[in-house]
């Protein structure tokens, strides 16, 4: 008998904006907080078009 499948859970957007709070916390400024978000978006893109290519 096999587990049914359940579907992945997304908690990436949930650490996204956790580490960008952290960053703002920091005293980080505007740039590298945007610098930060869109290199963390592309890694996200990126893993996520590899795992779909994975099937």
């Amino acid at each position: 008998m096999t587990a049914p499948s359940t579907p992945p859970r997304r908690n990436w957007p949930y650490v996204v904006v956790a580490i960008v709070v952290l960053a703002f916390q920091q005293g980080w400024n505007a740039q590298q907080i945007t610098t930060l978000t869109v290199s963390l978006l592309v890694l996200i893109a990126v893993i996520t078009a590899a795992g779909n290519n994975r099937e």
